[in-house]
């Protein structure tokens, strides 16, 4: 009578030992997180893809059942991994403190960094910072202030990146959601504006 339950039992004795799970970068996810926190920072905001648009392909689980594991095998495997949980989750962004990083990178944005950038005293970096350009072409006024407005903005933005990755709770992300960060920057900057290339080079929108 537990003739079933003991051939399902060894079953997953034999399966424990060749079933491999590898948990991805949820790129997609990171994606759509620095388009919204960017788009709101920068007030270039857009809309949210339409309902019944393609969903970015799953990439959070691999299998690997041996070999001959067909039938019982990709049964229990089913069991144990429902095919659901390989689908990409959406990425944290709404704690409390990535949501006040948020505030204070609009309110930075707003009060400093927007006519800097307009001004081609700053630019963005391939880094995900705010680097000075040409301090020349502030006015004199604004001169004083640019190094602190940098620093205040290159801080905000590491303890973003260090907030995202551990509120999803994967401290080790910090670098990839940076990266992704450093091309969305780029992405929504206003013609007119300057980024810094990979090679170090200034270029203008």
């Amino acid at each position: 009578m537990h003739k079933p339950l003991i051939l399902l039992a060894a079953c997953l004795a034999l399966l424990a030992g060749c079933v491999t799970i590898n948990v991805y970068f949820p790129a997609a996810a990171a994606q759509k997180a620095a388009q919204q926190i960017v788009g709101n920072v920068l007030g270039t905001a857009t809309s949210p893809a339409p309902a019944g648009s393609s969903p970015a392909p799953a990439s959070s689980t691999s299998v690997n059942a041996g070999s001959g594991g067909g039938g019982l095998g990709v049964a229990v495997l089913d069991f144990i991994i429902p095919p659901a949980a390989a689908a990409e989750p959406d990425m944290n962004i709404s704690t409390p403190g990535i949501q006040a990083i948020e505030a204070r990178m609009k309110a930075n944005f707003e009060q400093n960094l927007d006519p800097l950038l307009k001004a081609g005293v700053i630019g963005f970096t391939a880094n995900g910072n705010v680097a000075v350009r040409d301090l020349n072409a502030a006015s004199l006024p604004q001169r004083a202030g640019v190094s602190q407005a940098v620093a205040s903005a290159n801080r905000e933005r590491a303890d973003l990146y260090a907030a995202i990755a551990s509120a999803n709770g994967h401290p080790e992300w910090e670098p990839k959601i940076r990266a992704i960060f450093a091309q969305t920057w780029i992405q929504k900057a206003r013609p007119g504006w300057y980024y810094r290339d990979s090679s170090g080079a200034w270029q203008r929108k």
